[in-house]
This record gives C-alpha cells, sequence and structure tokens, in this order.
C-alpha cells in the first residue's frame, strides 16, 4: 500500500527531504539502515538514493483503477449491443479517481 502526500515535492537529496530527521530516515526500506547520515557534499552529489521509496508522479492527468477499467469493459462485451468507442469513454469518464490530475494545462 502507498500514500501520496498532496503537495510533495520530490527533494533533490536526503538532506532536503522531510521524511529524515538528524540523519534518520523515516522511510528507508527494512533491509536499509534507518541511519542514513550523509554529508552535505554526499549528499548534494548522490541525490535521491537507489533504495528511496519516494516516487515522482510528475504532471498527470486524472489517475484511475487498472482493475476497474477491466471490469467495466468485460461488463460492456456482455452487453447484448456491440459496445463502441464512446460507450468505453463514457464509462472511463463515470470512474472514480484513485488520485485528482495534477499539472493539467
Amino acid at each position: 500500500m502507498s500514500v501520496l502526500i498532496k503537495g510533495f515535492r520530490m527533494p533533490e537529496n536526503c538532506l532536503k527531504c522531510p521524511m529524515q530527521f538528524g540523519g534518520w530516515c523515516y522511510v528507508a526500506p527494512p533491509e536499509i539502515d534507518e541511519r542514513v547520515a550523509p554529508t552535505v557534499d554526499d549528499a548534494v552529489e548522490q541525490g535521491k538514493p537507489e533504495w528511496c521509496p519516494l516516487v515522482d508522479l510528475g504532471k498527470h492527468g486524472r489517475l484511475i483503477d487498472e482493475n476497474e477499467v477491466r471490469t467495466v469493459m468485460n461488463w460492456l462485451l456482455t452487453q447484448p449491443q456491440r459496445p463502441t468507442w464512446n460507450d468505453l469513454y463514457h464509462a472511463i469518464q463515470e470512474m472514480n479517481a484513485v488520485i485528482e490530475a495534477e499539472g493539467e494545462g
């Protein structure tokens, strides 16, 4: 399971990350020692560690659940009348967003 923190911007390095305090990383995976105390030079040079679980979604439209799309598509294919692309388009428009659009425009 994941958590989205709205408005959170991807930090450039560990020292600028709000998920660390006093050199302790609070999102480090269990197999990584949570004590991450890079020097200023190391952190700036290395940037985001390879093991860091933070992901930048970038600018995106409304994100929906792929499983819900498959369910709707399968349902449409069972209907007596052959579904059109327009039917699928409108069904997708009605789906709930898992994550709302950000940065469109």
